[in-house]
């Protein structure tokens, strides 16, 4: 027996994960033909595909047999995009994101999270009716907050939210693994979240202001070519953003070299490690920008099939969808390529029949009550 290699990308959305999410959202309420299943592929294939239009996706997708049971329409497309809640993809989005092995950097024997958000412009008729009243100096449109696993280089949480929305609020809705290391930069600035996050024994790696008011404690000048300074210090500020600092333990200062630039200089509450590591864990936070970048130069995100805020939030949720899957279609099917050329590879072969994997088991999914909500 041979699949496509479309139906290969789509194993991980299994029926039962599928009926449960119809059976929670009523999703599929009033739809006698254009189901959520479809729905959800035919965003899928325009992903994986580059497709620019509505009319462009309605030929391209009826004319290739990859295995949608459905002929595909513009006008019943457009109205699936401003009617079926965004919701339901991100709860897909989310049981995706739990197949995701959990692993640890060989170096500290811990979890790297890097934490950030991505603005989304979406700017003239169709979009300033809705995104105006939100947006900032800088951006009209959306924010899209990523958690991204460093080691497995893929995202393990996301959520959307507009401009004018904090990330350090973002930040606080959000999990901490203990033992696990998070590192973000000053949009995140926030001590009694850095406290938050040290009281569930995690560790935090960012950037320190310079107007901070801090105490020293103890002060190395010169540790190597890279790192100018390693210390100690406490926040001096009792109280911070009109609230009672929370932060009075000691925290940890490293100064880092950077040719033709100002020093960096970091702040974090882990002291076990080598401060060339804060350095390291510091720039590694690069990744996520790379990632932004990647999705929005390989998958559909830069022009938008409807311009309704629901349709502009299915469009960047599955686009998420789709990156994961092209990933677990990798690691599934053995290829050492990077994941941009296994996409140009998925994107020329989609309607290709190929071998079923080896030994592949399919994913067993847990739900949890109906009260779980999902960050739209």
């Amino acid at each position: 027996m041979k699949d496509t290699v479309f139906q290969q990308i789509l194993k991980p959305l299994t029926t039962n994960l599928i009926q449960e999410c119809v059976k929670r959202f009523q999703t599929d309420y009033d739809c006698e033909k254009f189901l959520t299943w479809h729905h959800l592929q035919t965003m899928i294939y325009a992903h994986l595909n580059e497709i620019k239009s509505l009319s462009t996706l309605e030929v391209a997708i009826n004319s290739q047999r990859i295995g949608i049971n459905c002929e595909v329409k513009r006008s019943t497309l457009s109205d699936a995009n401003q009617r079926r809640s965004a919701e339901c993809f991100m709860w897909v989005l989310k049981k995706l994101m739990h197949l995701l092995p959990r692993k640890l950097r060989a170096n500290i024997k811990k979890v790297i999270k890097i934490l950030d958000s991505s603005p989304i412009q979406l700017k003239g008729r169709g979009y300033s009716e809705w995104a105006k009243e939100f947006a900032t100096r800088r951006c009209q449109g959306l924010k899209l907050h990523v958690e991204y696993d460093l080691e497995i280089e893929s995202p393990t949480r996301v959520a959307m939210s507009y401009p004018n929305y904090n990330d350090s609020s973002m930040g606080c809705q959000w999990p901490i693994i203990p033992d696990a290391v998070y590192v973000f930069d000053k949009g995140y600035y926030d001590f009694n979240w850095w406290w938050s996050i040290h009281q569930k024994q995690a560790f935090f790696v960012t950037r320190l202001k310079k107007n901070a008011a801090i105490l020293m404690q103890e002060n190395t000048i010169n540790v190597s070519e890279t790192i100018l300074e390693d210390g100690s210090f406490k926040l001096k500020n009792k109280r911070s953003g009109g609230k009672i600092n929370l932060y009075r333990e000691s925290l940890r200062r490293v100064t880092v070299y950077r040719e033709k630039k100002p020093p960096l200089v970091l702040v974090t509450n882990l002291f076990n490690v080598s401060a060339e590591i804060i350095a390291e864990l510091y720039k590694a936070r690069w990744e996520i920008e790379l990632f932004f970048k990647w999705i929005k130069q390989n998958l559909k995100l830069k022009k938008f099939l409807g311009k309704s805020e629901n349709s502009v939030k299915i469009q960047i949720v599955t686009a998420m969808i789709a990156y994961l899957l092209v990933q677990i279609y990798k690691n599934n099917s053995g290829d050492d390529k990077r994941l941009q050329l296994v996409l140009v590879w998925v994107r020329c072969n989609l309607n290709i029949k190929v071998p079923k994997f080896k030994n592949y088991t399919p994913p067993i999914y847990q739900f949890e009550d109906y009260g779980e909500g999902v960050q739209l």
